[in-house]
C-alpha cells in the first residue's frame, strides 16, 4: 500500500508517520511490516490511526524519508504465534528479540524450542518460542558463553512461515515452519 507521508517525528528508534490515505490501512498493532522509501526498512507497528502510524524500527542508523513510502505486511505475530496476545498483555508488545540471549536450546527434527532472555527493560522475563513442523533447519554453533540475538525475522512464504535468527554474538540459524508458540516465564 502506498502512502503519501506528511510529517514523521523521531523518538528514539519510534518513528511517528503523519499520512494521507484513500483507505485505511490493513495492519493492525503489533504486525511486522516492510517499509520502502529512500531507504527499506522492517519495522513493528506500534500505533495505527486514520491519520498516523507509529512504528518501531531497530537500527541506529539515520532514514531517508520521501514524500511516498510503500508498505507491506510481513508477518502478524497476533495471527501466526499462538500465546502471543498473552506476551502483548503482559509486555505493552511483542518483543522484537534484539539483544536478547538464547539461554537453552532444542533443536530437534521437525521442532525447534528457545528460551530467550529479553533485553532490559525486560532482563528479567524469558520467552519460550516453540517452532513447530519445521523443516530446512540451519543453525550455526552456539557459543558456550552467551548467544545474543541481533535480529528475528519473521515473514510468510506461501504456506510456511519463515525464520531467521542473525546473531550479535553465538548462535545463528533459519528454517521453515507450520506453527509458532510463544509462552512468557517471568
Amino acid at each position: 500500500m502506498q502512502l503519501h507521508i506528511q510529517k514523521v517525528e523521531q523518538n528514539n528508534k519510534v518513528f511517528t508517520l503523519y499520512y494521507t490515505s484513500e483507505q485505511p490501512l490493513p495492519f493492525d498493532p503489533h504486525d511486522v511490516v516492510m517499509v520502502s522509501a529512500g531507504d527499506y526498512v522492517v519495522a513493528s507497528v506500534r500505533e495505527l490511526t486514520a491519520d498516523h502510524i507509529q512504528l518501531y524500527i531497530s537500527t541506529d542508523e539515520p532514514l531517508e524519508w520521501g514524500d511516498q513510502i510503500v508498505i507491506q505486511l510481513a508477518f502478524s505475530p497476533t495471527v501466526s504465534i499462538v500465546g502471543s496476545k498473552d506476551v502483548i498483555a503482559t509486555l505493552g508488545h511483542f518483543p522484537d528479540f534484539e539483544h536478547g540471549i538464547i539461554t537453552d536450546h532444542e533443536i530437534g527434527k521437525d521442532q525447534v524450542k528457545l528460551d530467550i532472555q529479553l533485553a532490559e527493560p525486560f532482563a528479567d522475563h524469558t520467552v519460550t518460542l516453540t517452532f513447530l513442523e519445521a523443516t530446512e533447519i540451519e543453525f550455526s554453533a552456539p557459543d558456550v558463553e552467551k548467544n545474543e540475538i541481533a535480529a528475528i525475522d519473521f515473514r510468510y512464504d506461501e504456506t510456511l512461515m519463515v525464520v531467521d535468527i542473525e546473531a550479535a554474538r553465538g548462535m545463528s540459524g533459519s528454517f521453515f515452519c507450520g506453527g509458532i508458540k510463544a509462552e512468557l516465564k517471568s
